[in-house]
């Protein structure tokens, strides 16, 4: 089957503040690339000396009707349903507006003005542990894989956007606790999904993985693009981390490919059916981070599972993606990691959908068409 992927997106309801950020990040890598953290002709911050700035129509599209929905009277970007990390998703697209509209300066500040309240609402509102870790939740605090691709990219991004050294090291360090909370067995390099607070989840899901892994490299590309030299040289350290953590991670989920599928379980390190079904969710986003950190390290080429990682995308791409539909299956449901059968992608609705699914399989497009091919590639 071949297929031009980017077409086969199908819109579906997405009130949720993280499937926000993801579709926004979709659209910035897939259609906007060189306005994204990935760009390979632009720096941060963003600049018209490195061309005109493009208008990011879609982008706005997506964004200006939720920011008109907000609360006014509320700091983060939207509401979080209790989540304190997922709001910030938001953020670069927001500030990546306000960039773009610097021609329009009140529409540019106004994006501006909310990516700030964001910003002072995660840094100073949300609870914290005592090594400075911020809780993904508002109500307790909590550590959760997912947090790695919400706060600490947007961190990253705000700090590049306004030259604080400050921030950057935020957004690192943020990256460095999590990993210290979460990274349960220093045998297998996973991440556990959720510790602390009045539940846990200590089991290793793919997707939580995914989350942790993508959200790194973001951070790491962020820093790489950092346009002052002296920023620069002050997040080599912090690169490289970044680098091996994703590795880590990245290798130690594809040695629990399944055979048979060519796919990463839900959840890893269990033989309880009902939780290690296959799942494009959560493979696709891990495989997307190692394509990612294959293009902008490629040292790293060779120690990651290459060969095992193009039979899953192959597999998602071929196998597992309705031409017709665009539908993606098998997939966790997005509301309920517990869940005991995937969607199958039958239907391209609710219930057989997953709105997360297909975002993550549109990054694992754009990061694999990043690697392959500098133009517009077919699968």
């Amino acid at each position: 089957m071949i297929f031009d992927l980017s077409t086969s997106f199908v819109p579906h309801d997405t009130p949720h503040s993280w499937e926000y950020g993801a579709q926004s990040e979709v659209l910035l890598e897939l259609h906007y690339q060189d306005l994204s953290v990935y760009s390979t002709t632009r720096k941060l911050p963003l600049s018209e000396e490195d061309g005109p700035i493009p208008t990011p129509q879609s982008l706005l599209d997506l964004i200006d009707p939720i920011l008109a929905r907000r609360d006014p009277n509320i700091l983060p970007l939207v509401e979080g349903d209790g989540s304190a990390g997922d709001p910030a998703s938001l953020g670069i697209a927001v500030l990546v507006a306000s960039a773009a509209t610097a021609n329009d300066s009140a529409r540019s500040e106004n994006y501006r003005k909310l990516a700030e309240g964001q910003l002072d609402w995660s840094m100073n509102h949300v609870p914290r542990c005592p090594e400075g870790a911020i809780s993904q939740r508002n109500d307790e605090v909590q550590f959760w894989a997912d947090f790695m691709y919400m706060l600490p990219p947007f961190l990253a991004y705000y700090g590049a956007a306004t030259s604080n050294i400050t921030l950057l090291q935020s957004a690192y360090d943020q990256v460095r606790l999590y990993r210290q909370k979460l990274q349960t067995s220093s045998d297998t390099k996973l991440w556990s999904h959720i510790i602390g607070g009045s539940y846990e989840d200590r089991l290793y899901w793919s997707t939580g993985n995914g989350w942790a892994a993508a959200g790194m490299m973001r951070v790491y590309a962020t820093f790489n693009n950092l346009r002052d030299p002296g920023l620069f040289a002050q997040t080599e350290t912090w690169r490289h981390d970044l680098a091996e953590w994703v590795l880590e991670i990245t290798t130690a989920a594809f040695t629990h490919q399944q055979l048979d599928t060519e796919l990463i379980p839900n959840y890893m390190l269990t033989t309880d059916p009902k939780r290690n079904y296959p799942d494009c969710s959560g493979t696709a986003l891990i495989a997307s981070a190692a394509y990612r950190l294959a293009s902008l390290e490629p040292s790293y080429v060779s120690q990651l599972p290459m060969n095992a990682i193009a039979k899953s995308r192959i597999a998602i791409f071929s196998k597992y993606t309705n031409i017709t539909t665009g539908a993606v299956g098998p997939v966790v449901d997005p509301m309920d990691w517990n869940a005991e059968k995937a969607f199958n992608g039958s239907k391209a609705e609710v219930g057989h959908v997953s709105p997360e699914g297909q975002a993550l399989v549109l990054l694992l497009y754009a990061a694999w068409n990043s690697y392959s091919s500098p133009q517009p590639s077919v699968i």
